[in-house]
């Protein structure tokens, strides 16, 4: 087994399509076919099945793939630690949901440059479940998330309170009229899209959901049409009268918790790291 058998067959997952992965590794189709034939020699199970339209995986492939993903990362993080050229200066990995990268992380780590201009850093976004894992294997120092994992071996801090308003492009509607119209749902988390059931137990499901919010801006901005955003992310829109916050419709509220390893070997910096948040 090696890395680049791992790179293609996830890269392979993510286009479920052999040409495609060829053309995104700058490689051959014939190698991609014996990268994968290697490895799946090599565990003794097959990745995927496939047929002559299709590229499935199997069930043992799911479970592979999770770790391969891991591994995949723990390399690329050995790899460049490895070539740093100061090796005293301070490393960290770090990890946050999509969407809480443009409303607070850039800021924050804007902040810890100016303090740390030589600082090794891994910087990366990933779902709620991704983040966990990698955080768990060590692949990353420190991560921001909405739902507060309940495990011994991490630290939980709540480091800020996002309100979340109803935005539109259009002035002085209801809510319930906004969300009939153009409704985006926006991926706040697990809490969020629960709040929001009971908030609106009768709204009919978004024909669009994105999990970055800033598509979703993007989206009302050009397009038209209405979404849950970040107050601060939007404060100087509403200002502008480009957008319009519903005044009937609730604030759904959500801590951000940093989250890292309580036997961590980085956590000297890591709590100097968040005193910039």
């Amino acid at each position: 087994m090696n890395i680049e058998q791992l790179r293609t067959t996830l890269e392979l997952n993510r286009t479920r399509h052999f040409k495609k992965t060829a053309d995104a590794l700058f490689v051959t189709q014939s190698t991609v076919s014996a990268r994968l034939n290697a490895l799946e020699q090599e565990l003794g199970y097959e990745i995927f099945t496939r047929t002559s339209r299709t590229v499935e995986l199997t069930k043992e492939g799911q479970r592979f793939l999770a770790h391969a993903q891991s591994i995949v990362a723990v390399w690329r993080r050995a790899c460049q630690e490895a070539a740093s050229i100061d090796k005293a200066a301070p490393r960290l990995a770090v990890g946050g949901l999509f969407v809480l990268w443009d409303i607070v992380l850039q800021d924050w780590l804007e902040k810890l440059y100016m303090d740390f201009p030589n600082l090794n850093l891994v910087a990366e976004s990933h779902d709620h479940a991704f983040l966990l894992r990698q955080l768990l294997d060590g692949v990353l120092d420190l991560i921001f998330i909405f739902e507060p994992p309940q495990f011994d071996e991490l630290i939980l801090k709540k480091m800020t309170t996002v309100p979340l308003v109803l935005v539109s492009d259009k002035s002085h509607q209801d809510s319930d009229t906004a969300m009939a119209q153009d409704y985006i749902m926006v991926d706040w988390g697990e809490g969020f899209l629960q709040e929001h059931a009971r908030l609106f137990p009768n709204e009919p499901p978004a024909i669009r959901r994105v999990n970055q919010a800033r598509l979703a801006l993007k989206f009302i901005l050009s397009d038209g049409g209405t979404a849950y955003l970040a107050q601060q992310a939007v404060k100087p829109i509403l200002k502008r009268k480009e957008l319009y916050q519903i005044k009937s419709a609730p604030v759904i509220e959500r801590t951000i918790y940093a989250v890292y390893l309580r036997q961590s070997a980085n956590i000297e910096f890591i709590n100097q790291s968040l005193k910039y948040f």
